[in-house]
């Protein structure tokens, strides 16, 4: 094979602009009238999104909003089958073909929609939807069966969310195609060797798409598959807006894998952080009526000691004691004051005291009649006795002598 260089490459935006010039100078595709059934329509700022179908393939078509007053005369309806009437365009940022919509007439309801209706009037006759029969979801699986493509996003979606609400949970993927021909086949392979596990819950599930992407999920065998399943199932398949019939015949609808897991698992990390805090309030609340609790026990402990006959007998024993010391006190004190003015009193009667004049030189005189206190006690030649502090002397009057007034009576003694 002859090498190629760089230059001789084109780009892909060369390519489709090509290709849209060749779409817009062939008059095949002006004007082109083309029937099918109705599918994904969308309303986005006046202008009309959708695709229309067969049995084989799909045409996404636009209605401008300045073409809608005329091309438009009824609402468009899932399902519904029409006639088109319109200019074929390349997209080429998409890289697709695409109908650019003049006119748009009611063929009725589309062929596919009846048979989808007829199947689900069947299904509903039998009691598969019936709610008598539908399961309860368990609260706290412990362990999942995912029944999705592992390629897909949402396996992924799933495994994030309960990685964030529930990382215990056991999660078990048993891959399957969800799209196709041999999509309905492989999912009831999935639905029932997961059954078959004995997990706690089965989640069939698949990313959004078009109407058409998600017929597998209204396959008969598929809705069967869930209603005899003796796991609980639910589902969560395409978008918001999209039902399949697989959606009536589960325990539980979600509108996307992100919800179903949303659904299923419960925010546990929310739990375990509300009773931590819980738990962290419950022991300051502890501790804190602890704290109160031991501080009124110490108050009442003060009380009943200082109130209690034990305290009431010490601080009378300690005023008794403080009393007698300070009586001791008083007494001593009174004592030695008493003891001082005897002292003092002693001192003066013993300077008053005959006796202690004798000790000073002083004698005490007696005669025959008795103590000598004048001359006149006494006569010349009596017999005196002189008592002094050590003993007594005995004399005679030699003679008697006044000193103040009248004579002098002397004799010899």
């Amino acid at each position: 094979m002859e090498q190629m260089t760089e230059d001789e490459y084109v780009t892909v935006s060369a390519v489709n602009e090509m290709v849209a010039t060749y779409f817009d100078n062939n008059s095949l595709f002006r004007f082109v009238k083309v029937k099918g059934e109705i599918s994904n329509h969308a309303e986005w700022n006046g202008h009309h999104f959708f695709t229309i179908k067969d049995s084989a393939s799909v045409l996404r078509c636009v209605i401008w909003k300045s073409a809608v007053p005329i091309a438009l005369s009824f609402p468009l309806e899932e399902g519904k089958e029409v006639g088109l009437l319109g200019n074929l365009r390349f997209n080429t940022k998409k890289g697709e073909g695409q109908l650019i919509v003049a006119r748009v007439v009611n063929l009725g309801e589309g062929g596919e929609s009846l048979e989808l209706k007829l199947l689900r009037e069947k299904l509903k006759a039998e009691g598969v939807f019936d709610i008598e029969h539908k399961k309860p979801i368990p609260k706290y699986p412990k362990k999942v069966g995912i029944v999705t493509s592992k390629e897909g996003d949402a396996i992924r979606d799933i495994c994030r969310v309960a990685h964030d609400r529930n990382p215990y949970v056991q999660l078990f993927l048993y891959n399957v195609t969800v799209q196709g021909a041999s999509a309905p086949a492989s999912i009831v392979e999935g639905i029932r060797a997961m059954d078959d596990r004995g997990y706690d819950l089965i989640i069939v599930s698949r990313g959004g798409g078009a109407r058409e992407d998600l017929a597998p999920f209204d396959d008969e065998q598929v809705v069967r598959a869930v209603y005899e399943a003796k796991t609980p199932i639910v589902s969560g398949v395409g978008h918001e807006r999209d039902w399949t019939l697989i959606d009536l015949a589960v325990d539980a609808r979600f509108s996307t894998p992100t919800y179903a897991a949303q659904g299923v698992f419960p925010d546990v990390m929310s739990d375990i952080r509300r009773v931590r805090q819980l738990e962290d309030g419950i022991r300051r609340g502890m501790e804190n009526a602890l704290k109160r609790r031991l501080l009124l026990l110490e108050s009442r402990r003060e009380r009943l000691e200082r109130f209690s006959p034990e305290a009431v007998l010490a601080k009378k024993t300690e005023r008794l004691k403080a009393a007698r010391e300070e009586l001791d006190q008083a007494m001593t004190a009174l004592v030695e004051r008493r003891k001082h003015r005897l002292e003092v009193l002693i001192a003066r009667m013993h300077g008053l005291s005959p006796t202690a004049k004798l000790v000073g030189g002083f004698g005490y005189i007696t005669g025959p009649g008795g103590p000598v206190s004048t001359v006149d006690s006494v006569n010349p030649n009596d017999d005196i006795f002189i008592r002094v502090h050590d003993g007594e002397i005995k004399t005679k009057v030699l003679a008697v002598e006044k000193t103040s007034s009248g004579g002098t009576n002397g004799g010899e003694g």
